[in-house]
C-alpha cells in the first residue's frame, strides 16, 4: 500500500509539472485578434500602408506563415522581436517576399515532377531489362543490395526488406491498373508498380539496385557512357547524393516549408573531391563557409547535371520570374535573396 501511495504521488507530481509547463506555454503564446496583431506590429516600427488588405492577408494566411517566416533580414535584431523592424518597412514588403517564396515552392514541386516522371521510367526499364518483369523475381531481396540495417520501430530491419514490401504491397491493390494486371495478367510489371511509388520509395528502389543495374540507370539520367559511370565511383556518390537533397527539397515544398532560404543540414551534399568542385562551381575553401551544400541554387545546378533539362529549365525559369518581379519593387534586397538561394546574378539578365 505505502509503494502504491508514494508511486501515486510521483506520478500526481510528474502530472503537476506537465500541466504547469503546458498552462505557461499557452500562456506565454495567447490569442490575438487580427486587430491586436497588427497593433503589436505597428508598435514594433512595422508599416501598414493598407490595414484593410493587410488583415485580409494575416486572417487568409496567419500570422506566423507571414511575419515569423520572413521577418528575420528585416529586423533589427532577429533573435529579440521587441526590438522591432528597421526604418521603413512594411508588412507589404514582408508579405511580397511570402509571395515570392510561394513562388517558388510551386516552382521547385513542378520541376521535381519533371525529374521524378524522368527517374520512374528508367528505374522500371533497368529493372525490367536486368532482373526481370516478373513480380516473383524483381520483388526478391536477393536481387538487391540490403542497405544499412536501421531500427524500426523496436526491431532492427534493412532498407531492402521494407522496400519488398512496398513493392509487394503495390501490386495487392484493388484499384486500377493494379488490380486488373494481377487478375488478366497473372503480374504487375515494374512499369506498374513504379506508378504507385512515393518519391522517396524510388529513390531507395534506385540506391538499392546493385551496382551494375545502379550505374546503368546513373547512365541513362546523365547521357554519359555507362563505362565512365561504372569507372567514377565519385560520380555514383554525388548521384546518390544529391537524390537524397532532391527528396529533402520534393518534402519541404510539398508541407509548405520555406525554400528561399531553405538549408538542410541533414542532407547538404558531402564535398566529393574535384568532380564535385567542377559540377557544382565551389571550391573546397567556398564548401567550408558554407557554399555549395543544399540550397535553392545547389539544387539547381544538381538538376542541370542530367540529360533531360526540363526540371532545370522549369526551376530556373520560376526562380527568374519570381525575383525579377520582386526585385522591381524591392532592388535593394537583390544581393541578399541571391546570396542566400545561392544564385548566380546571371538569371536575372534579359539574355536569359
Amino acid at each position: 500500500m505505502l509503494c502504491d501511495r508514494k508511486m501515486g504521488y510521483a506520478f500526481g507530481y510528474i502530472l503537476f509539472l506537465f500541466t504547469g509547463v503546458f498552462m505557461n506555454n499557452r500562456i506565454d503564446k495567447p490569442f490575438k485578434t487580427i486587430d491586436q496583431q497588427i497593433s503589436i506590429l505597428q508598435s514594433r516600427n512595422l508599416l501598414f500602408h493598407n490595414k484593410e488588405t493587410a488583415a485580409k492577408n494575416l486572417e487568409r494566411y496567419g500570422y506566423y506563415e507571414i511575419i515569423n517566416g520572413y521577418k528575420d533580414n528585416f529586423m533589427i535584431d532577429p533573435s529579440d522581436d521587441k526590438k522591432g523592424f528597421k526604418d521603413n518597412v512594411s508588412f507589404d514588403h514582408i508579405y511580397q517576399l511570402f509571395n515570392v517564396d510561394q513562388q517558388l515552392r510551386a516552382g521547385t514541386i513542378e520541376a521535381l515532377e519533371y525529374f521524378e516522371a524522368n527517374l520512374r521510367q528508367v528505374v522500371a526499364y533497368t529493372v525490367s531489362k536486368n532482373i526481370s518483369c516478373d513480380q516473383n523475381i524483381y520483388i526478391n531481396r536477393r536481387n538487391y543490395s540490403h542497405g544499412r540495417r536501421f531500427r524500426h520501430p523496436n526491431e532492427y530491419q534493412y532498407p531492402v526488406d521494407k522496400l519488398m514490401h512496398t513493392l509487394r504491397k503495390i501490386t495487392e491493390r484493388n484499384d486500377q491498373p493494379f488490380k486488373h494486371y494481377r487478375n488478366d495478367h497473372g503480374n504487375v510489371p515494374p512499369w506498374i508498380v513504379v506508378k504507385r511509388l512515393s518519391l522517396g520509395n524510388l529513390i531507395w528502389w534506385t540506391k538499392l539496385l546493385k551496382n551494375t543495374e545502379k550505374a546503368e540507370v546513373i547512365s541513362k539520367m546523365c547521357g554519359l557512357p555507362i563505362e565512365i559511370v561504372q569507372n567514377n565511383e565519385e560520380l555514383r556518390e554525388i548521384f546518390g547524393d544529391f537524390l537524397s537533397l532532391l527528396l529533402d527539397y520534393r518534402n519541404t515544398a510539398a508541407h509548405g516549408g520555406r525554400i528561399y532560404n531553405h538549408y538542410s543540414e541533414k542532407h547538404k551534399l558531402p564535398y566529393r573531391g574535384s568532380l564535385y568542385s567542377r559540377y557544382f562551381k565551389v571550391t573546397q575553401e567556398e564548401y567550408s563557409l558554407g557554399k555549395g551544400q543544399s540550397r535553392l541554387g545547389v539544387l539547381l545546378k544538381g538538376l542541370n547535371l542530367f540529360e533531360n533539362k526540363e526540371a532545370y529549365i522549369t526551376l530556373l525559369v520560376n526562380i527568374e520570374l519570381a525575383l525579377k518581379d520582386y526585385l522591381k519593387l524591392y532592388p535593394q534586397d537583390k544581393q541578399y535573396l541571391l546570396q542566400t538561394m545561392e544564385i548566380d546574378e546571371s538569371i536575372l539578365s534579359d539574355n536569359n
